[in-house]
């Protein structure tokens, strides 16, 4: 099982959490990557996506973590409070 990495208000600092990845990029340490941002300002309503070292199983494994992490908050939100 992965570990995940959750950032403090994760929502807040978005230099922070990419100054981490490309640090840990610089190290060597990144096996692979997905990325998705909404763009705004001229660019409105498109979505960036970029891979590193992910066919299409991986993708979906990566997918499938960013998931749970939904689900995860989902039901903080929900049941744990």
């Amino acid at each position: 099982m992965a570990k995940i990495i959750h950032f403090p208000y994760k929502d807040k600092d978005l230099i922070e959490q990419l100054e981490y990845i490309t640090e840990q990029a610089r190290e060597g340490k990144i096996k692979n990557y997905v990325f998705a941002a909404e763009l705004q300002g001229g660019d409105e309503g498109l979505i960036a996506t970029s891979y590193y070292n992910a066919d299409v199983g991986q993708k979906q494994v990566l997918n499938s973590h960013i998931q749970l992490d939904i689900i995860a908050a989902v039901v903080e939100v929900n049941f744990c409070e």
